[in-house]
């Protein structure tokens, strides 16, 4: 039997915490830090916890020592550097949430630590932990397709999503959240990218896009600040703070953290009137703080000549991811939410191709989020506590590093209208 302790228990801290509940012959979660009153009271009931396991900062909890065998930390992006170091030094394991960090100083900085104290440290990479990755990843295994050449990877991020997150939400400036779009959206596609293609190294990126639509010159005329307050043009608005948060009441884990309670105790009166007043996302979507683009491209060119290349766009009306790998020998193409892809091959007889469906469907359960990832993901880090051998999918620190610094590029070239930026470290090697 492990004990966990959590480090944040937002609403990714609720998921893996629910996940390890269903292992309790494994797996016992044993203290919290978590600054919120009501977050960190309803971690201590939920689990059990005694008193003084229970802590506001990292800072506290360390200073008691080691009090569980491993950490589970889900805080925000700007946090995962301050909380993860002190933990680590005292001889925790750790699930830690993605991105890592947003500079290469930092993410190597934590890897060294990691090996310094001999930190069993995995980060959540969930997507490779579904059912549609693991199975692409296999046929790429088995050579079927042969060597790869060229990746080809979206990410459509849905009108609601992008408003609660990206635009309206917690995750739509780069200063307040500490992550570009592509780093706290797309770090899992890059990732899958390098993962797939690892017989290679991430050498070469180029990257462009900007934030185009949800800007306040493209507002509607006459448009107000908030959506409830001084609008008129608010019921005609397809991007209404009423139509997503009051008549459909997307994501009430974050349009109604601001209460500080169980989404499904707000009543309507009160969710009407924390829009009309200081809640983010009662805010004019034209009208906000967000800085982080809406679209972007990214060009990856690898040690042995491969190709990828990954585009994102946020605010279309159907999300999903897909993915296209052409190999020497053949290619998969797929949608990662119809849980299905198809593999062909050259066929000599016919000089075209045939193809065979893998069919996933019948592998994810409608409540299993992440498309099966999360499940699987907690699955994975139990294993690794208890030392049995990792699953395909393993996303220990030293194999997530390549994604994150094709990232660090990315964005770096982006900020320089695309000016292909060498994935180096500072001493002019590559990293082997």
């Amino acid at each position: 039997m492990k004990t966990l302790l959590l480090v944040g228990f937002g609403d990714r801290g609720h998921v893996y915490a629910a996940e390890a509940e269903k292992h309790p012959d494994k797996v016992r979660i044993a203290a919290i830090v978590e600054p919120d009153d009501f977050r960190r009271n309803e971690a201590k009931e939920r689990f059990g916890i005694a008193e003084e396991n229970c802590f506001t900062s990292v800072e506290a909890c360390a200073a008691k020592g080691k009090i569980a065998d491993a950490v589970i930390n889900t805080t925000m992006d700007r946090l995962h550097i301050v909380t993860s170091l002190p933990l680590i030094a005292l001889g925790y394991d750790m699930l830690l949430e993605k991105p890592v960090t947003n500079n290469k100083e930092e993410l190597l900085q934590l890897e060294k630590s990691a090996a310094e104290h001999g930190c069993k440290l995995m980060v959540c990479h969930v997507l490779r932990y579904t059912p549609f990755y693991r199975a692409i990843k296999e046929v790429v295994l088995s050579g079927e397709i042969g060597r790869i050449v060229d990746i080809q990877t979206n990410e459509f991020v849905a009108l609601c999503h992008a408003s609660h997150s990206y635009i309206r939400g917690k995750w739509n400036n780069r200063e307040k959240c500490g992550s570009s779009m592509l780093l706290a959206k797309c770090c899992h596609d890059i990732d899958l990218i390098c993962w797939l293609n690892n017989t290679a190294a991430p050498a070469r990126v180029t990257s462009m896009g900007g934030r185009y639509f949800f800007v306040e010159k493209n507002a509607p005329k006459n448009a107000g600040t908030r959506c409830l307050v001084d609008c008129p043009v608010e019921k005609d608005c397809i991007y209404s703070a009423r139509k997503l948060s009051l008549e459909h009441d997307f994501f009430p884990w974050l349009a109604w953290d601001c209460f500080k309670k169980d989404p499904s105790a707000v009543t309507m009166e009160e969710k009407e009137a924390s829009l009309k007043a200081d809640n983010v996302h009662g805010r004019c979507i034209f009208k906000t703080d967000a800085d982080v683009v809406d679209r972007q491209t990214v060009s990856i060119r690898f040690s042995d000549g491969s190709l990828a290349t990954h585009g994102m766009i946020a605010g279309v009306a159907k999300a999903g991811r897909d993915i296209h790998i052409v190999g020497t020998l053949g290619e998969v193409q797929g949608f990662l939410e119809e849980n299905k892809f198809v593999v062909r091959t050259y066929d000599p007889e016919t000089l075209f191709h045939k193809e065979r469906t893998v069919d996933l469907s019948q592998n994810v359960g409608g409540e299993d989020r992440h498309s099966g990832g999360d499940s699987r993901l907690i699955e994975d880090f139990i294993r690794l506590l208890h030392g049995e051998p990792l699953s395909v999918s393993s996303t220990v620190i030293q194999d997530s590093v390549y994604g994150h610094l094709t990232v660090f590029a990315a964005d770096e070239s982006l900020e320089k209208d695309g000016e292909p930026v060498d994935i180096v470290f500072e001493d002019g090697g590559k990293r082997k």
